[in-house]
This record gives C-alpha cells, structure tokens and sequence, in this order.
C-alpha cells in the first residue's frame, strides 16, 4: 500500500493527516498513471467523505478519520491501476443526469452529449412522439432525450439483461417515467408496425486491433459495448439499413460513430435513402455523430 495508511500520522511531518493532505499525497501517487491527478483525488475523498468539493475547500484541514484514510487509499490503489473514476466511484454524470455505471456498462463521455443535443431539434414534447434508443447500456441517451421530452414514449433497447438493470436503475434514480425496456439484439425483438420519429444509437464503433483499447478506461469497459468487426462499421451498417422499416415518414436516424467513420456513414446513409443528412463535431472538433430524414419512397 502506498502512501499514508490508516496510520494517521504524516510520515514525513509527524503530524495529523488531513483531508486536504490526502489530496496532496494521493496527487502525488497518481501523477504517473492518469491525466488528471488532482482532480481523480479530489473525486475519490468526495466518494470517501460523501462531501461536495466546497466541504473539501472550507473543511479540508480538518483532522481524517481512520476509516476514511483506509478506504481512499484502497480507492487510490485501484486507480494506479488503471481502473476508471467511474467505475470506482460508481456514477457519472451526463447531460443533466447522474448516472449510476458499473462495468457491464460504457462509461458516458461529454462526446455523447453531442448526440443528444443535436436530436433535440428533431423531436417535439408530445403523447404521438415515439423515441428508440438502440443499444442504451446505462440508459444515458434514452433517459436524457425522455427527461427533455416528458410527454413523448421512449423505448430503450439492449442485448444485454445486466445492462438494461443498470439502465432500469437509472430511471428510477432520475425520476425519468416515460420510458420502457426492452432486451433486443437491436431492431430483433421489435414490431414493424410501430414507428419511430426519432431512433438514436451510440453502437460498438472501434475496429478490434484498435490500439485504444488497450489505454485507458478502454480496457476495463465491456468489450462488446466497443468493438465492431468490418473495420468497426459492422452494426453501424445493420442499424442504417434496418431503421427505414421502423421510422415514421419523415423520422430521423442519428448515430454516433468514430471521427475516421463520417465518409463511410455518409455513403451507408445515401445507400439506404436517407436525406437531409449531416455531420456534428464533439467537442474535440472531431466528426462523432451523423443524422439524416427517412422519406417514404410512396412520397417521392
């Protein structure tokens, strides 16, 4: 065990650890294994102390308990070794939610986000509206979009049945009631005869000798929440294929990609008759989502 254990003395002044010493040391401890030591040790002694950053910065130089002490420096162990603040902390926040995540699920990223803000646009707050979230893992985007749009119906799909309790949990802790699950292998377990006027997805994108995945919290997410055969775009290609037959005329299909993909979802987008279609940016300037207006054929 690094650093101060629950031994609660300074070793190297004699004196009381505080909390603020605690941030100090595990900085130090993390400094060569995460981007941002500071802030991960800031996040796990708010987990620890169940205090806002405010109490830290008012109260830090109060005197740590033992308890404290032993379980931030297991915390601060585990992130050496490369486990991600989430998991750890068991939540993230996303778009006005809070999440809760563990790893039968992918960690929401900001980068998300850009899909959600630019679904808004395309969807009205009314009882007709319908929403599919394909793939929904924590529920990040079916419960942001059904949040945003109280009135319309939801529905959240994913393979996996310890993916969609996480999702169902999520719900409940967000006060999110419009929205309902269902285990699908994508549109497998759906109906035809009902029709969307909004399907989103964030499916596995990453080809799988992608070098990211063996950096970061790449490697203790799930793998099949990651990585898509034929160079990534294998359900990518299923899903803009297949959402012709479960969008209303006029309904909308957007999905999250990787920045290399735009050219080759834009040309599946094209294929599959879909217009209107355009390209967003996250927030790192790199090309993440693309949507584009399903036309009924009867209507051209």
């Amino acid at each position: 065990m690094h650093g101060n254990s629950p031994n609660q003395k300074s070793a190297l002044t004699n004196q009381p650890i505080t909390y603020k010493g605690l941030v100090d040391d595990a900085k130090t401890l993390l400094y060569d294994h995460c981007d941002t030591p500071r802030i991960d040790a800031e996040i796990l002694i708010q987990h620890v102390i169940k205090q806002p950053l405010s109490w830290l910065i008012s109260y830090g130089d109060s005197i740590a308990n033992a308890e404290h002490i032993k379980q931030f420096y297991q915390l601060v162990e585990q992130r050496q070794s490369g486990q991600p603040i989430a998991y750890l902390i068991g939540e993230r926040d996303f778009w006005t939610l809070t999440l809760g995540v563990d790893n039968n699920v992918l960690i929401p990223r900001p980068d998300t986000e850009t899909l959600v803000e630019a679904a808004l646009p395309l969807i009205s707050n009314s009882a007709d509206t319908k929403i599919l979230d394909l793939g929904t893992g924590s529920g990040a985007i079916a419960l942001s979009l059904a949040k945003e749009f109280p009135k319309a119906n939801v529905t959240a799909v994913d393979l996996y049945d310890n993916s969609l309790n996480v999702a169902k949990k999520n719900a409940t802790r967000n006060n999110v009631t419009n929205v309902d699950f269902i285990q699908s292998c994508w549109f497998g377990s759906l109906v035809d005869s009902k029709k969307y006027d909004l399907i989103a997805s964030n499916p596995p994108y990453i080809e799988p000798n992608d070098p990211h995945l063996t950096q970061g919290d790449l490697r203790f997410e799930p793998s099949t929440a990651l990585v898509a055969q034929e160079d990534g775009l294998s359900d990518l290609s299923i899903i803009i294929q297949t959402a012709p037959r479960f969008l209303k005329d006029d309904g909308w299909l957007i999905v999250e990609h990787g920045y290399n993909q735009a050219k080759q979802v834009h040309a599946l987008f094209t294929q599959h008759g879909f217009e209107k279609i355009n390209l967003y940016q996250d927030l790192n300037g790199l090309a993440r989502c693309t949507l584009g207006q399903h036309v009924s054929q009867a209507l051209v």
